[in-house]
């Protein structure tokens, strides 16, 4: 026994080597690795997380925002609103103001920023159980560049020779990765041009951040216009959805819940919190594991902890991930709709019975897939249509003017700031 769980212990901090900014292993989780009967419930494919923003609108509720639609723990709430002074800031959140947050792996909050105005707001940093607040005054600068070129070896080499980027070119270019299948369907010679929206603090060099706003995709096989709505999500311009509609389950019939969703389970043994960051569900082995929604298989290997496993990426963020399979009817890079048979359920790797562990993640964050808020809808209502083509008018007429684009990076690269 003891080879094969330090065998374990070796290949979980394997699993678990940083990529980018992701959080380091601790002590605290390795321990909990080790005594966890679920040792399923680690990242089988460790990636950063990303800030993500909102602006508070009418009728909101920062209580129901945080815990149904952005599904942030409730314990870090609750440790925000125990501090007087944080609660006084929370408690007058009002429409118009702009809320940004980033979480780790397993769901954990990180840090947390509250713009009260363009210029002023508060920061959280929740560290080891610790509140750290700080008071933000900057002089915030916003506005949007339009950049064109042309594929030479990849869209992200091409972004990098554009100094109107402000610093984020890799940022805009995995942006786009997330929203196009450029990976695999990128050709030398395909012209694109992108709207971004830039914000800069005080006299900092490099932009703060950047959002892509909208994008015209031309290649060889891809052929792409669209941009971003009041929802986040882009749109052509005729108001069809880039991002498919999501089953709330990847199988047809109906199975028990065996083990669910719980960031903050606590092990019946030790009492350590060892998240459950996906769903069991108890089914026969052999069950057709289905596709939710559109995508590209980005994984399908063999770990001893997980056993046989399909990992997806359906865009804009959107991941699943399916494990202690039997037998994975998909490889690498292929792409599937919805109801597409990706795998076969099973009992493989450290499980105590068939069934089948399915997770659901957007920019590297769980929720959980039994109460997440999925993308459903296909196309933009008839008034928010209008609104969306009003809104985008301008830079959707000058592209269908243009008749010709810079290559990046050549001596007459036209960056146009606006």
């Amino acid at each position: 026994m003891v080879p094969a769980l330090a065998a374990a212990i070796a290949l979980a901090s394997w699993w678990w080597a940083p990529s980018g900014d992701a959080a380091l292993m601790t002590d605290r989780a390795l321990l909990g690795l080790i005594e966890d009967s679920d040792l399923y419930a680690v990242d089988v494919d460790p990636a950063p997380t990303v800030w993500e923003h909102y602006t508070i609108a009418q009728g909101d509720s920062l209580a129901n925002l945080w815990t149904n639609q952005w599904q942030l723990p409730e314990a870090a709430l609750y440790t925000l609103l125990n501090d007087p002074r944080s609660a006084d800031i929370l408690r007058q959140v009002s429409p118009g103001q702009h809320l940004e947050w980033r979480a780790d792996g397993e769901g954990s909050l990180l840090a947390l920023r509250l713009w009260t105005d363009p210029s002023k707001g508060w920061e959280w940093n929740l560290r080891s159980g610790q509140l750290h607040r700080t008071a933000l005054t900057y002089e915030r600068n916003l506005h949007q560049v339009a950049v064109r070129g042309e594929i030479r070896t990849s869209l992200s080499a091409a972004l990098a020779e554009m100094p109107s980027l402000g610093g984020r070119a890799q940022a805009i270019a995995a942006e786009m990765g997330e929203l196009l299948p450029l990976a695999s369907k990128a050709r030398k010679g395909d012209r694109f041009s992108l709207l971004v929206d830039l914000e800069y603090i005080d006299d900092a060099e490099g932009a703060y951040a950047a959002r892509l706003a909208g994008f015209d995709y031309e290649g060889e096989q891809i052929s792409v216009r669209a941009a971003r709505f009041d929802d986040d999500r882009f749109y052509t311009p005729e108001g069809k959805s880039l991002l498919p509609g999501f089953r709330r389950t990847p199988f047809n019939s109906e199975y028990r819940i065996s083990s669910p969703f719980n960031l903050h389970r606590h092990h019946p043994i030790t009492g350590r919190v060892t998240p459950h960051l996906g769903t069991d569900f108890a089914m026969p082995v052999g069950t057709r594991v289905l596709a939710p929604a559109k995508g590209v298989v980005r994984t399908v290997s063999y770990h001893p902890l997980a056993g046989r496993f399909v990992v997806i990426d359906h865009g804009q963020g959107y991941q699943t991930r399916y494990l202690h399979l039997q037998k994975a009817q998909v490889r690498p890079g292929q792409e599937v709709k919805p109801g597409d048979v990706i795998a076969l359920s099973g009992n493989t790797g450290r499980s105590t019975g068939s069934h089948l562990h399915y997770e659901l993640r957007l920019n590297g964050r769980p929720l959980n897939p039994m109460t997440a808020s999925l993308p459903s809808r296909e196309r933009l209502q008839p008034d928010e249509l209008r609104r969306f083509q009003n809104q985008y008018a301008a830079y959707f007429d000058l592209h269908e003017q243009e008749s010709a684009t810079a290559v990046a990076g050549n001596g007459n690269r036209r960056d146009n700031a606006g």
